[in-house]
């Protein structure tokens, strides 16, 4: 259930008043409650004070020898027992001894009763507790469980007085049942409550035509007025809202052409960059191509200057074997000189030998008279012999020789004649192969000055492309960045518009939740 503001407003002041009320009641209650035991605890004093004289008055008379003391007391307990008081004269007053003995009370079966293990309901021994009082403060109160007046088989609590006689050694006492005094505690409370309730009666009808007159009335007035408000404003700023989009459209695909254009520009001077690069690396590549080639030509014309060395050294080579071979000529005809020798030595040993025979042969015709020249003769043979095998190795030796030197000057000077007719052949060709590189070699000079030349112009171009595509990519990043302002100018209002679309939404909203308040249900 909805409620409206003047349901509200009435629950705002009700709401107070009936904590107030239970406040007031709590309070009185707890008030009045203890006003009451206490006025009660007192009557009860004077109940029992009242009965204490009667006694007393009795004990003078027993004083005064009219009574005896037997006497005094059977007519003082009659006396006592027969007390009645109260509203409808139903409470009365009771004696009990020190033994504790019922002494009297209205109920004759407990008259002369032993009630020292006499208990409540609860367990106590309450004439055992009165007397432990009686002994100590000579007066007291004790709450204990006893049977109620009306229905006797119910048991409710009870607050009892007792006073003690301490020359006949009687208790005195008497007492109230509680939920007596609670009864009268709630007959008061009801009677406050229904006063409160007809306060509260009168309070609701007049704060009810306060409220209709003075608030409800003017807020639906003021309700009304927010809400044509709210209407006009949601209008415009759907209308500003609509024209916004457009302009934020428009904004959007200048910046999107523009982002393109900027990047196109940025690729075109990515690439001059790269071009400029690239002119200056060929420049350095073709210097240091120009500076190759001229450590080529100059390693070309060293390599012809050696090459003349190298021809130079083989005729001078040539001219050393020629000198060699004919020197090894020499020396071969020493050999064979050297060879005729040993035959005319071979001839001396053979003639010695044929003289060492002859003189044997003399010796032996001599008889013992040649035995002597015999022995020399032997020893001379023995001597050709070795001479002229002496001599037989030496000339084995010697043409053995002569056979080998002629053979190594046979081959040398065949593998000479060959290598210097092969070493001139290469010699030759290297000169021309060489000769061929210097031409060679001073076209690609010639060739890479022009490169250079050329180079040096496409970099100086290059780098002036680079600056007029770097100034133009600047001009477009500063109408790129003007146009991101004008397009965040635009978002921006239209974020407002939007904003204040939805306040008016939500103006309407709180003008509904304020009708709805006033007229207690939901407004349409």
């Amino acid at each position: 259930m909805k409620l409206n503001i003047g349901q509200k407003i009435l629950y705002i002041v009700v709401i107070p008043f009936v904590l107030f009320s239970v406040v007031f009641l709590y309070s009185s209650y707890t008030e009045t409650s203890e006003n009451l035991m206490r006025e009660k605890k007192l009557s009860l004093e004077y109940v029992i004070q009242t009965a204490m004289t009667v006694v007393t008055n009795h004990q003078k008379r027993v004083d005064s020898g009219e009574l005896s003391e037997e006497k005094a007391k059977k007519l003082a307990s009659i006396a006592i027992g027969n007390i009645r008081y109260g509203r409808d004269m139903s409470d009365y007053l009771w004696v009990n001894s020190l033994h504790p003995r019922m002494v009297a009370h209205p109920k004759k079966s407990l008259i002369g009763k032993d009630l020292s293990n006499f208990k409540d309901k609860a367990g106590q021994k309450i004439f055992m507790n009165m007397i432990n009082i009686a002994k100590k403060d000579g007066k007291g109160f004790i709450e204990y469980v006893w049977s109620d007046k009306v229905d006797k088989d119910k048991f409710v609590p009870k607050l009892s007085y007792v006073l003690y006689n301490e020359r006949w050694e009687w208790i005195l006492g008497t007492g109230i049942y509680i939920n007596d005094v609670n009864t009268t505690i709630t007959k008061l409370l009801i009677g406050n409550f229904i006063k409160i309730a007809i306060i509260m009666t009168i309070l609701i009808f007049a704060v009810g035509f306060v409220i209709k007159k003075n608030i409800r009335e003017p807020l639906l007035e003021i309700a009304s007025q927010l809400y044509n408000t709210s209407e006009s404003v949601t209008s415009g700023a759907s209308a500003s809202l609509e024209n916004c989009d457009l302009l934020a459209e428009s904004s959007q695909e200048q910046a999107a052409s523009l982002q393109q254009t900027v990047s196109a520009v940025e690729e075109i001077s990515a690439m001059i960059s790269r071009n400029a690069k690239s002119a200056e690396a060929s420049k350095i590549t073709s210097l240091e191509s120009q500076k190759s080639a001229n450590i080529g030509k100059k390693r070309v014309d060293e390599m012809l200057l050696t090459i003349d060395e190298i021809s130079n050294n083989n005729e001078n080579v040539i001219d050393s074997m020629k000198n060699t071979n004919e020197e090894v000529s020499e020396i071969l005809n020493i050999v064979r000189d050297i060879n005729e020798k040993t035959k005319v030595i071979n001839d001396i040993v053979f003639q010695t030998k044929l003289l060492s025979f002859n003189a044997s042969v003399e010796a032996a015709r001599a008889g013992e008279a040649g035995k002597g020249f015999t022995v020399v003769a032997e020893e001379i043979g023995a001597l050709a012999n070795m001479s002229g095998k002496a001599s037989d190795e030496i000339r084995s030796l010697i043409e053995n020789s002569i056979s080998k030197v002629e053979t190594i000057v046979s081959t040398t000077t065949s593998v000479m004649n060959k290598m210097i007719e092969e070493g001139n052949l290469a010699v030759n060709s290297g000169k021309e192969r060489a000769q061929e590189c210097k031409i060679v070699l001073d076209e690609i000079i010639s060739n890479v000055d022009n490169v250079n030349t050329k180079v040096g112009e496409i970099s100086n171009a290059s780098h002036e492309q680079a600056t007029g595509v770097e100034e133009i990519s600047k001009a477009m990043e500063l109408l790129d960045q003007v146009s991101n302002v004008n397009n965040n100018i635009v978002i921006n209002t239209a974020s407002s518009s939007r904003e204040l679309q939805s306040e008016a939404h939500e103006l309407i909203e709180v003008v509904d939740k304020v009708k709805g308040m006033v007229h207690g249900a939901k407004a349409s």
